[in-house]
């Protein structure tokens, strides 16, 4: 039975403990490789496996692969686009929504968001987004107001967004 793991901050098990295997028989387990501080090209790492046999105090394993590409951390927004509709007597389709996810390691705030016309709100002016979160960004759209001023068929509209991204400096 593998019981614990050695691991560094680059090398990262989903199913750590307690893995039972029989004897002339293989396990499995799934490794993960965080490459965010690497940088390209060749890399090594080690990791211990302890384990409960008599005969074996543990194994130790070298792992070496070559990184060609980074994952590139990001804001991910969907949808990209919005459709309002401005039938005077429907009330649907006045509020449109963002999905915003921090798809990068460390927390980035939006400290503005604008919109390019005055008839579409948004509901949101300031915010942070931690790692792995999603935020919802709501816009209105004053349909009284976008049919004084819309004089085309449609309109093409914007919503600027101001976004801080953490810099380190070291000494």
């Amino acid at each position: 039975m593998l019981s614990n793991v050695n691991q560094n901050g680059f090398l990262c098990f989903e199913n750590i403990f307690n893995i039972l295997v029989i004897v002339y028989r293989i396990g499995e387990a799934t490794l993960t490789y965080n490459s965010e501080e690497h940088e390209l090209g060749e890399v090594r790492e080690a990791l211990w496996i302890h384990s409960n046999d008599p005969h074996r105090e543990g194994v130790s394993l070298t792992i070496r692969g070559y990184i060609k590409e980074r994952f590139i951390s990001g804001v991910n927004i969907s949808p990209v686009d919005l459709s309002f509709g401005l039938s005077a007597n429907s009330e649907e389709g006045s509020i449109g929504k963002y999905t915003l996810e921090n798809l990068g390691g460390k927390a980035v705030k939006i400290i503005s968001v604008k919109t390019s016309a005055d008839y579409i709100v948004s509901l949101s002016s300031e915010f942070a987004l931690n790692s792995g979160d999603k935020k919802e960004l709501q816009v209105v759209l004053l349909k009284d107001k976008a049919i004084e001023e819309i004089k085309e068929e449609e309109a093409d509209e914007y919503i600027y967004l101001t976004i801080a991204l953490p810099i380190k400096i070291s000494k």
